[in-house]
């Protein structure tokens, strides 16, 4: 029993040390989540509808975010950035179709959506 605790709460850290360690991205847990989650300055998005589910972040301009499971589909999203638009593309390396969301832009639903690269655009 003792070393199955162990066991989990290195596990548990390894999960949670993981979205550090990823750069540009981050990722929260897989418990319920709401849009107050998402730090001031971050694009967020989650796995389920009402800003439930697994959680993940962006900062920064990002080529390639095809190796974050939640932006490949995600149904809850929130533009919290401070002073710019996130424009979002389909493809990596800033291609494909695209559109811009605004600051303080929330969205929630059955639809799945999916990013493939973005940028921070019309910065003040």
């Amino acid at each position: 029993m003792r070393m199955t605790r162990k066991l989990a709460a290195v596990v548990g850290g390894i999960a949670l040390t993981g979205g550090l360690l990823a750069g540009g991205a981050g990722t929260a847990g897989a418990t319920a989540a709401a849009a107050a989650d998402c730090p001031s300055g971050w694009y967020c998005v989650w796995s389920g509808e009402n800003y439930t589910g697994r959680m993940q972040k962006v900062e920064g301009n990002n080529a390639d975010l095809t190796g974050f499971s939640v932006f490949q589909g995600f149904k809850s999203r929130y533009q919290h950035g401070k002073n710019c638009d996130f424009k979002w593309y389909s493809e990596k390396n800033y291609k494909g179709s695209s559109g811009v969301i605004k600051r303080g832009s929330k969205l929630t639903g059955s639809a799945t959506h999916f990013i493939k690269s973005n940028k921070w655009v019309n910065c003040v």
